[in-house]
């Protein structure tokens, strides 16, 4: 056969793609995390790649303070790390290619401990060739329970979503380079939109529930705006925990790897979409089925029009206000260069985006965006 340069997307004798399971881990357990290539029907046999068989990978569910070993093993189409994003953790077992570790190759394994110090949400990934093994399914969600029980407002369930795009043309995923990155700045724009691997969503809830949804977004390169049509949603956390203050929104802005924590009250029956709002137009992305309940509001949704003050964020914000108006002591200018990706340019060329104002109000944890608004762009 040819040598073509491009990763195969053959699906001959692959395993059919599974969906995520939930995995509840103690302190001290051991955890095997493989890497294998799938067959995934998406409009066609799609090669795709999986941990453990699912895409997304399983969904992790530990307590906070805990530590674990994780033995991963690879045998996909590329060698690579797992890398454990967002969590405190010893450097060595970041998942860095080349200064905290070596890849691990094709057939090979890596072991690992994993802390998790902080209570949160986080995921995990590869860190090499994002750009390819990212995009083909390689991603998974990692939940830390809080020692605290008043750490979060009260609910009845809680669900993790990924939000993820890929590029599928004529029956494949679109072809990529072994030698490196054929798309600038390791990313591309999708054409088909998935939540937890599928094209729809579908998720039941009852009249009065309140649920906290998890969500990721594990796309290389486009920004979700996440909503949904009618019930409210209140951000009560992100990246790195639970925010100073709860906030009602409308919806909700994810960058590439950037999470948000919010809690929905379903308040009538019938269909509630999910949804992706740019102001060119609004994609759907599924739907909780809404069924009426018998025995009314319980007490999460009791509760939740309380919005609540983080006090040890309150007082951390306090101690560092006379430094917000204040002159800087010093000023750094940063250059960024990536070598590897200098000679290559996206195969697409999309226009110049006009600068946008996000519509959601954000709490003040929350930096503020940038203007540059390419997500808009569906190509």
């Amino acid at each position: 056969m040819q040598d073509t340069g491009l990763f195969t997307t053959d699906t001959t004798g692959l395993a059919e793609v599974s969906g995520p399971q939930l995995i509840r881990l103690a302190d001290g357990d051991g955890y095997r995390l493989s890497i294998t290539p799938v067959r995934k029907e998406l409009g066609g046999d799609l090669r795709m790649l999986a941990y453990n068989g699912s895409i997304p990978g399983p969904a992790l569910h530990v307590p906070q303070g805990a530590q674990i070993t994780v033995d991963v093993r690879n045998d996909g189409d590329v060698e690579t790390t797992v890398h454990w994003h967002g969590l405190r953790l010893e450097n060595r077992y970041d998942g860095v290619p080349h200064e905290t570790q070596e890849p691990i190759p094709v057939g090979g394994g890596y072991t690992c401990q994993i802390q998790f110090p902080d209570a949160g949400f986080y995921w995990y990934h590869p860190h090499m060739r994002e750009d390819f093994a990212q995009e083909m399914g390689l991603y998974g969600t990692i939940v830390v329970e809080p020692t605290d029980p008043g750490y979060w407002p009260a609910v009845d369930r809680e669900l993790t979503l990924t939000l993820d795009d890929l590029l599928v043309e004529d029956g494949h995923i679109a072809a990529f380079s072994r030698s490196g990155p054929n798309f600038t700045a390791m990313g591309r724009f999708g054409n088909v939109l998935l939540v937890n691997g599928e094209t729809a969503f579908t998720g039941a809830a009852a009249v009065g529930e309140v649920v906290r949804l998890y969500l990721v977004n594990t796309a290389n390169t486009r920004l979700f705006n996440f909503a949904l049509s009618g019930p409210p949603m209140k951000l009560i956390g992100g990246d790195s925990g639970r925010y100073e203050r709860e906030t009602f929104v409308e919806e909700i802005l994810l960058a590439p790897s950037e999470r948000a924590v919010v809690d929905v009250l379903f308040e009538d029956p019938g269909e509630v979409r999910l949804e992706h709002r740019t102001p060119e137009q609004t994609y759907d992305l599924g739907a909780f089925t809404v069924a009426p309940a018998a025995d009314g509001r319980g007490a999460a949704a009791a509760s939740f029009a309380t919005l609540r003050t983080d006090p040890q964020l309150a007082e951390e914000r306090r101690l560092i206000e006379h430094d917000l108006d204040r002159e800087p002591d010093k000023v750094l200018a940063f250059v960024s260069t990536m070598p590897c990706c200098t000679a290559r340019t996206s195969r697409r060329r999309r226009p110049t985006p006009a600068p946008c104002t996000p519509r959601s109000p954000r709490p003040s944890r929350r930096p503020a965006r940038s203007a540059a608004c390419d997500w808009l762009q569906q190509r």
